[in-house]
């Protein structure tokens, strides 16, 4: 039998803290704009970014809408721009953008030992609620690209979990079937019921081990040396194998 373990990305392969709401931010990234002929004053650069991301997720059909931060950079940089602006220089904009509100980023300790020893035995993927502009930058910052099979990442696709598609198309990705699958994810109300839903076995990371709206976690763990002993219990024998 196949056998696939996902993962959630922030918050459970990445230990991250930001604040999108420091004016520090928007003033830094206001003066950089400068440079690419873009006037824009700090608070209302501000208020352009999340009144765009609000205007995105309201105009959206989806019942967990997803927004492309992407869409956001581009719409405000030609407003108050004086020129055409590439897609590298919209992608470079938000990087700066995202440099300046972390406060808090790195691999949680002992991913990496078990991430080398599961893709020997399983396949393995992402899915997470995270934006491809950066995020795709960011895996690769930490080295982590190289240890999985897909990435599925909800701002390519509009709609984010616990929508039970983000896990489907995952699981296709792999070809796999939700019997062979298992997700690991630290946030009840989006991966354990996401999970659930696309028939898959879940994993719950540094948080209560309790059922959430009549979910129950099938294993529940705070230490990245104890997973893949949950997993071979998890998956192989809840599998019948």
């Amino acid at each position: 039998m196949k056998k696939a373990a996902f993962f959630d990305l922030y918050g459970t392969l990445i230990d991250i803290r930001t604040d999108e709401h420091d004016p520090w931010v928007y003033s830094v990234l206001s003066q950089y704009l400068t440079y690419h002929a873009i006037t824009v004053d700090p608070e209302e650069l501000k208020k352009a970014y999340f009144e765009g991301i609000r205007r995105y997720l309201t105009q959206s059909t989806e019942t967990y809408p997803e927004v492309d931060i992407y869409k956001v950079f581009d719409d405000f940089m030609h407003k108050y721009g004086h020129a055409r602006y590439s897609r590298q220089i919209v992608l470079d904009t938000i990087l700066l953008f995202r440099s300046l509100t972390i406060r808090q980023f790195g691999a949680f300790p002992g991913l990496y030992d078990i991430l080398v020893s599961l893709g020997k035995k399983y396949k393995v993927g992402i899915i997470s609620d995270a934006q491809w502009s950066f995020t795709e930058s960011e895996i690769t910052k930490l080295g982590l690209d190289r240890f999985f099979n897909t990435r599925i990442l909800s701002s390519r696709y509009g709609f984010k979990k616990p929508d039970p598609r983000m896990f489907t198309i995952a699981m296709e990705r792999l070809n796999v079937g939700p019997e062979e699958s298992v997700y690991i994810g630290d946030n009840p109300p989006k991966d354990l019921i996401g999970a659930k839903n696309a028939g898959m076995k879940f994993i719950l990371f540094r948080s209560e081990c309790k059922s959430y709206n009549g979910f129950q976690p099938d294993a529940c763990f705070n230490d990245y040396a104890e997973l893949e002993n949950i997993l071979k219990k998890t998956v192989i024998t809840k599998s019948g194998r």
